[in-house]
């Protein structure tokens, strides 16, 4: 696999800023332990959408200590609330236009008060819808609670710009579905080609619950290579987004990249 990519990454005309999101925290957390053993092994950065309704005790402990421990490598955001489908036909959503606002706002304050009881201040203010669709209401409604991001797919239909957005570039577990490893860095490949032209930051999106032994020991190895290499610039979406960072006790620190006089209500 990084066979395929080693000659795209020596080749990139310019450095490229890359995130890692992985969503679904919440679900099957041995496999997310095992995820985040990977990336941390490697020293990449790790953006994990929780699902608010199905943290448990055990891993929002696990999470804190994680984070608390390195906080430049692990943080945590809001994942939808239960991640249940609303629309009654077409393509999953959870926060969908089957909803009016007032219930969509509902949901996404309820998660957050879920969130910030399992992590406390930890919690970074922006928001991965599940399934990577929401409503135009939605991003507006994000921006009134206080969330300062949204995350979604790259080719997501616009939504009303109340808040900034980060999308991802490539789903893993799409492409290895498609065609395995070779798959997966065909598209890694396209993308850096897009992102060293345009300047944007590459996502990419994992799902822990479906990655197999196999598709781990693959991102392993990509990340012993391309942690390191000159051409890639491994980012939190912390740093992307330029947000308030934590210190090892949760407490927010102000990040000398906000605009003079920007507040957060979070």
């Amino acid at each position: 696999m990084i066979e395929r990519l080693a000659p795209v990454l020596d080749a990139l005309p310019a450095p490229v800023r890359v995130f890692v999101r992985d969503d679904d925290a919440g679900w099957e957390d041995g496999r997310l332990l095992a995820l985040l053993d990977v990336t941390q092994r490697a020293g990449v950065a790790i953006d994990l959408a929780a699902i608010p309704a199905a943290l448990g005790p055990a891993l929002a402990a696990e999470l804190c200590a994680r984070i608390d421990g390195a906080p430049s490598l692990v943080a945590v955001h809001q994942h939808g609330l239960q991640h249940l489908n609303h629309q009654p036909a077409g393509r999953k959503c959870e926060f969908g236009d089957a909803r009016s606002a007032a219930v969509q706002r509902e949901d996404l304050a309820r998660g957050r008060t879920l969130l910030a009881g399992w992590l406390g201040a930890r919690v970074q203010p922006w928001f991965t819808p599940p399934w990577n669709r929401c409503s135009a209401d939605t991003a507006v409604l994000l921006a009134s609670l206080g969330f300062q991001a949204l995350s979604r797919d790259r080719g997501a239909a616009p939504v009303q710009q109340a808040l900034p957005e980060l999308p991802v570039d490539i789903d893993w577990s799409r492409h290895w579905r498609e065609g395995g490893a070779d798959a997966v860095a065909d598209a890694f490949a396209q993308a850096l080609r897009a992102r060293a032209a345009d300047g944007a930051a590459l996502g990419l999106m994992l799902h822990h619950g479906v990655m197999a032994d196999e598709e781990l020991r693959a991102l392993a190895a990509i990340l012993a290579v391309a942690a390191e290499h000159p051409r890639l610039r491994w980012r939190g979406m912390r740093e992307l987004l330029g947000s308030p960072a934590t210190d090892p006790q949760g407490r927010r620190e102000s990040a000398h990249s906000l605009e003079p006089g920007m507040t957060l209500n979070f």
